[in-house]
């Protein structure tokens, strides 16, 4: 198992990937990511994770997670649209998104053979997985999850959900940036 750990205002969140064999190279890293939106929108911080996976035999079974460590939320929601699937935490001070692409968009940017099943990506009142498709041997695939937080009430209604609705090919050249 291999993990990456940042602090929110809700508690450290930790990123795993679980199914880790000799036969897979797997890179996580945290990417800085401004917290300026467009249309006006800004939040207290917002950082991208990156899952960089090289296979050297065919694999299945990696299982890319993240989960809340503490229960520093009063009420949580599922918040998916767009190509987006966002999970949403909350208390009386602080809103938490954490967002991934959805399975469509997933599979418009997978090879066909290495396709993202229905109900791949899943949440439960902890956080946010992607079961990952089986990977073709010399395979190099990457994967996201988006982190953003703001107080509440957000200045502009909605600022998180937009921070977390990040491209992949943005947070790929923002991380070839640093």
């Amino acid at each position: 198992m291999q993990y990456l750990t940042i602090d929110t205002p809700l508690g450290e969140i930790n990123f795993f990937v679980f199914g880790v064999t000799k036969a897979v190279s797997i890179h996580l890293d945290s990417v800085p990511l401004s917290p300026t939106l467009s249309s006006g929108m800004s939040v207290s911080g917002r950082v991208g994770i990156l899952l960089r996976v090289h296979c050297h035999e065919p694999i299945d079974n990696l299982i890319f997670e993240c989960r809340l460590l503490e229960h520093q939320f009063t009420d949580h929601a599922i918040d998916c649209g767009e190509h987006l699937y966002a999970h949403s935490c909350e208390n009386e001070h602080t809103v938490l998104m954490i967002g991934t692409e959805d399975e469509e968009c997933l599979n418009a940017r997978l090879p066909e053979d290495q396709q993202v099943y229905p109900d791949s990506v899943g949440s439960d009142i902890k956080g946010v997985s992607i079961e990952l498709p089986e990977l073709a041997k010399g395979s190099e695939s990457t994967f996201q999850m988006i982190v953003a937080w703001n107080d509440l009430p957000e200045p502009l209604e909605s600022s998180c959900w937009n921070a977390v609705d990040f491209r992949h090919a943005e947070l790929l050249k923002e991380f070839s940036l640093r």
